[in-house]
Protein backbone atom coordinates (compact mmCIF):
# COMPACT_ATOMS: atom_id res chain seq x y z
CA UNK A 1 0.00 0.00 0.00
CA UNK A 2 2.94 2.22 1.19
CA UNK A 3 4.92 1.38 -2.41
CA UNK A 4 1.38 2.36 -4.40
CA UNK A 5 1.06 6.06 -2.24
CA UNK A 6 4.36 6.43 -3.13
CA UNK A 7 3.81 5.60 -6.88
CA UNK A 8 0.85 7.86 -7.20
CA UNK A 9 3.41 10.55 -5.24
CA UNK A 10 5.95 10.44 -7.75
CA UNK A 11 3.41 10.53 -10.90
CA UNK A 12 1.61 13.48 -9.54
CA UNK A 13 4.94 15.83 -9.90
CA UNK A 14 4.75 19.29 -7.95
CA UNK A 15 1.53 20.03 -7.49
CA UNK A 16 0.02 23.79 -6.50
CA UNK A 17 -1.26 24.33 -3.15
CA UNK A 18 -4.44 26.49 -3.94
CA UNK A 19 -7.85 25.11 -5.38
CA UNK A 20 -7.49 23.54 -8.95
CA UNK A 21 -8.94 20.53 -10.99
CA UNK A 22 -5.90 17.91 -10.00
CA UNK A 23 -4.59 14.75 -10.70
CA UNK A 24 -5.23 13.66 -7.59
CA UNK A 25 -3.80 10.02 -7.88
CA UNK A 26 -2.32 7.66 -10.69
CA UNK A 27 -3.23 3.94 -9.45
CA UNK A 28 -1.58 0.96 -11.73
CA UNK A 29 -3.71 -1.85 -12.52
CA UNK A 30 -1.24 -4.77 -13.16
CA UNK A 31 -2.44 -5.05 -16.45
CA UNK A 32 -1.02 -2.21 -18.71
CA UNK A 33 -3.61 0.62 -17.51
CA UNK A 34 -3.35 2.92 -14.99
CA UNK A 35 -6.32 4.68 -13.82
CA UNK A 36 -6.22 8.42 -13.27
CA UNK A 37 -8.23 10.32 -10.64
CA UNK A 38 -9.29 13.76 -10.92
CA UNK A 39 -10.60 15.77 -8.32
CA UNK A 40 -12.19 19.27 -7.91
CA UNK A 41 -12.25 21.04 -4.28
CA UNK A 42 -14.67 23.43 -5.41
CA UNK A 43 -17.53 24.94 -7.42
CA UNK A 44 -18.74 27.94 -9.16
CA UNK A 45 -19.03 30.67 -6.80
CA UNK A 46 -21.63 28.38 -4.70
CA UNK A 47 -22.89 27.01 -7.58
CA UNK A 48 -22.66 23.25 -7.96
CA UNK A 49 -20.27 21.29 -10.19
CA UNK A 50 -22.47 19.45 -12.80
CA UNK A 51 -19.33 18.60 -15.34
CA UNK A 52 -16.04 17.90 -16.29
CA UNK A 53 -14.69 17.75 -19.34
CA UNK A 54 -10.49 16.49 -19.91
CA UNK A 55 -9.29 15.93 -22.94
CA UNK A 56 -6.57 13.57 -23.67
CA UNK A 57 -3.09 14.57 -24.70
CA UNK A 58 -1.85 11.96 -27.68
CA UNK A 59 0.26 9.55 -25.18
CA UNK A 60 -2.92 9.01 -23.22
CA UNK A 61 -6.55 6.55 -24.42
CA UNK A 62 -9.04 6.40 -22.42
CA UNK A 63 -10.67 2.52 -22.21
CA UNK A 64 -13.57 3.15 -18.96
CA UNK A 65 -14.60 5.74 -16.35
CA UNK A 66 -15.31 5.61 -12.50
CA UNK A 67 -17.68 8.43 -11.27
CA UNK A 68 -19.29 9.42 -8.40
CA UNK A 69 -22.95 8.01 -7.04
CA UNK A 70 -25.52 9.52 -10.17
CA UNK A 71 -23.14 10.66 -12.44
CA UNK A 72 -22.23 9.32 -15.72
CA UNK A 73 -18.63 9.29 -17.56
CA UNK A 74 -18.40 8.73 -21.44
CA UNK A 75 -15.23 8.50 -23.60
CA UNK A 76 -15.68 9.73 -27.02
CA UNK A 77 -12.15 10.28 -29.19
CA UNK A 78 -10.02 12.18 -27.01
CA UNK A 79 -11.88 13.77 -24.57
CA UNK A 80 -13.96 12.25 -21.28
CA UNK A 81 -16.98 14.03 -20.19
CA UNK A 82 -18.49 13.87 -17.08
CA UNK A 83 -22.14 14.64 -15.73
CA UNK A 84 -24.55 14.39 -12.94
CA UNK A 85 -26.19 15.95 -10.33
CA UNK A 86 -24.41 19.10 -8.82
CA UNK A 87 -21.42 18.58 -6.64
CA UNK A 88 -19.34 21.01 -4.30
CA UNK A 89 -16.30 18.41 -4.21
CA UNK A 90 -15.56 14.93 -6.32
CA UNK A 91 -13.37 12.63 -7.76
CA UNK A 92 -13.66 10.84 -11.50
CA UNK A 93 -11.54 8.38 -12.63
CA UNK A 94 -10.36 7.37 -15.90
CA UNK A 95 -8.76 4.26 -17.18
CA UNK A 96 -5.96 4.39 -19.00
CA UNK A 97 -3.40 3.25 -21.31
CA UNK A 98 -0.37 5.75 -20.75
CA UNK A 99 2.61 5.01 -24.12
CA UNK A 100 4.79 8.25 -22.98
CA UNK A 101 8.13 8.29 -22.11
CA UNK A 102 8.83 8.44 -18.48
CA UNK A 103 10.10 11.86 -17.21
CA UNK A 104 7.68 12.95 -19.80
CA UNK A 105 4.59 15.70 -18.41
CA UNK A 106 1.19 15.18 -19.54
CA UNK A 107 -0.90 18.07 -19.86
CA UNK A 108 -4.79 17.20 -19.45
CA UNK A 109 -6.84 20.73 -20.16
CA UNK A 110 -10.17 20.41 -18.10
CA UNK A 111 -13.54 22.19 -18.75
CA UNK A 112 -15.68 22.58 -15.52
CA UNK A 113 -19.04 23.12 -15.88
CA UNK A 114 -21.58 24.43 -13.18
CA UNK A 115 -25.49 24.40 -12.71
CA UNK A 116 -25.98 28.09 -12.61
CA UNK A 117 -23.92 28.18 -16.50
CA UNK A 118 -20.74 29.26 -14.45
CA UNK A 119 -17.58 27.15 -15.51
CA UNK A 120 -13.59 27.24 -15.21
CA UNK A 121 -11.24 26.30 -17.74
CA UNK A 122 -8.10 24.60 -16.52
CA UNK A 123 -6.13 24.90 -19.56
CA UNK A 124 -3.02 27.05 -19.02
CA UNK A 125 0.44 25.00 -19.43
CA UNK A 126 2.03 26.99 -16.55
CA UNK A 127 1.87 25.05 -13.23
CA UNK A 128 1.92 28.26 -11.30
CA UNK A 129 -0.58 30.22 -13.32
CA UNK A 130 -4.09 30.99 -12.34
CA UNK A 131 -6.38 28.16 -14.23
CA UNK A 132 -3.03 25.85 -14.67
CA UNK A 133 -4.47 22.23 -16.64
CA UNK A 134 -3.85 18.99 -14.43
CA UNK A 135 -0.87 17.14 -15.36
CA UNK A 136 1.06 14.08 -14.49
CA UNK A 137 4.80 13.17 -14.74
CA UNK A 138 4.90 9.94 -16.39
CA UNK A 139 6.75 7.26 -14.69
CA UNK A 140 7.54 3.71 -15.75
CA UNK A 141 5.46 2.56 -12.77
CA UNK A 142 1.97 3.84 -14.61
CA UNK A 143 3.05 3.05 -18.24
CA UNK A 144 1.87 0.61 -20.52
CA UNK A 145 4.40 -2.41 -21.79
CA UNK A 146 6.34 -0.65 -24.40
CA UNK A 147 7.56 -2.55 -27.15
CA UNK A 148 11.49 -3.89 -27.33
CA UNK A 149 12.93 -0.75 -28.48
CA UNK A 150 16.17 -2.54 -28.74
CA UNK A 151 15.31 -4.29 -31.80
CA UNK A 152 16.44 -2.12 -35.45
CA UNK A 153 13.35 0.56 -36.35
CA UNK A 154 11.41 -0.38 -38.71
CA UNK A 155 11.96 1.93 -42.28
CA UNK A 156 8.28 3.54 -41.73
CA UNK A 157 9.35 4.37 -37.90
CA UNK A 158 13.20 5.09 -38.87
CA UNK A 159 12.26 8.06 -41.45
CA UNK A 160 9.87 9.82 -39.54
CA UNK A 161 11.20 13.04 -37.24
CA UNK A 162 12.19 11.96 -33.63
CA UNK A 163 9.05 14.09 -32.38
CA UNK A 164 6.82 12.00 -34.01
CA UNK A 165 8.40 8.84 -32.62
CA UNK A 166 7.53 9.26 -28.87
CA UNK A 167 4.81 9.17 -26.93
CA UNK A 168 4.52 12.51 -25.58
CA UNK A 169 2.69 15.25 -27.40
CA UNK A 170 4.45 17.98 -29.04
CA UNK A 171 3.78 21.71 -28.20
CA UNK A 172 2.11 22.46 -31.08
CA UNK A 173 -0.34 19.33 -30.44
CA UNK A 174 -1.00 20.41 -27.43
CA UNK A 175 -1.88 23.93 -28.34
CA UNK A 176 -3.96 23.02 -30.27
CA UNK A 177 -6.14 20.62 -28.22
CA UNK A 178 -6.45 24.37 -26.27
CA UNK A 179 -7.18 26.11 -28.41
CA UNK A 180 -10.03 23.43 -29.30
CA UNK A 181 -11.20 23.71 -25.93
CA UNK A 182 -10.82 27.46 -25.81
CA UNK A 183 -13.13 27.46 -29.02
CA UNK A 184 -15.67 24.99 -27.53
CA UNK A 185 -15.81 27.38 -24.29
CA UNK A 186 -16.19 30.33 -25.85
CA UNK A 187 -19.24 28.09 -27.77
CA UNK A 188 -21.15 26.87 -24.66
CA UNK A 189 -21.35 30.31 -23.33
CA UNK A 190 -22.56 31.68 -26.23
CA UNK A 191 -25.36 29.53 -26.20
CA UNK A 192 -26.05 29.98 -22.60
CA UNK A 193 -26.08 33.64 -22.86
CA UNK A 194 -28.67 33.25 -25.99
CA UNK A 195 -30.77 30.91 -23.73
CA UNK A 196 -30.81 33.42 -20.97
Amino acid sequence: MAVAATVAYLALGAAPAAAHVEVAGAQPNGDGTTTLTFSFDHSCDGSPTTELVVALPDAVTATATVTPGGWSGAVTDRRVTFTGPGLETAQVGVTTRITAQAGDTLIFPVLQRCADGGSYDWIDITADSEHPAPRLIATNAVLAAQPDTTAAPTPAAAGRPVQEQGGGATLSQTLAVLAAFVLAAATTGFVLARRA
